[in-house]
């Protein structure tokens, strides 16, 4: 089950993109029947969250808060929360010339691949990338065409509509 919060409200036919790509994403990872939450927010709340749980005070993109650590034997119901600036979504969508709701399912796939326990290598300035190449980030780019197969056709590239602008908030 995918719990949605929006705190900055996205455009339409991002959120039942966002559900089917990230629901074959869990199916991916056969995690279907747990549960993630994702917040929808903007620049100013994920920088907060950044700096008071990471000690950074800087905006990002995604961040993931996991309810269990990798190797517990029992994992519970609840996997944990994605959190999402649809503000650095939406540059980081025009820069690579695609949709924000395609980002923004790119983002949640990258999200629940940490939350089910994995990570990659960070630097400054790394951020996900689809052509982000070496063994550690294979897992990702295996959940990212996981979600990738559910997302509508005018999400994928060469498609993509224009997304509508988003309104002012946090």
């Amino acid at each position: 089950m995918i719990d949605l919060i929006v705190r900055k409200t996205p455009p339409a036919g991002l959120r039942p993109a966002l559900r089917a790509s990230l629901e074959a994403v869990m199916a991916h990872f056969e995690v279907p029947d747990r549960e993630v939450t994702v917040v929808l927010v903007g620049d100013r709340t994920i920088r907060t969250l950044k700096r008071e749980h990471w000690g950074e005070d800087a905006v990002t993109d995604v961040l993931s808060f996991p309810t269990w650590e990798p190797g517990d034997p029992f994992v519970p119901p609840h996997l944990g929360d994605i959190v999402i600036s649809l503000d650095t979504a939406q540059r980081q969508a025009d820069a690579r010339g695609h949709s924000l709701t395609r980002e923004v399912a790119l983002l949640a796939s990258h999200g629940l691949t940490h939350l089910v326990g994995n990570d990659h290598p960070h630097a400054d300035g790394l951020g996900f990338e689809e052509g982000a190449q070496g063994p550690e980030w294979e897992v990702f780019h295996a959940a990212w065409r996981a979600a990738q197969s559910a997302l509508p056709a005018e999400t994928l590239p060469g498609t993509a509509a224009p997304d509508a602008a988003l309104p002012d908030g946090a």
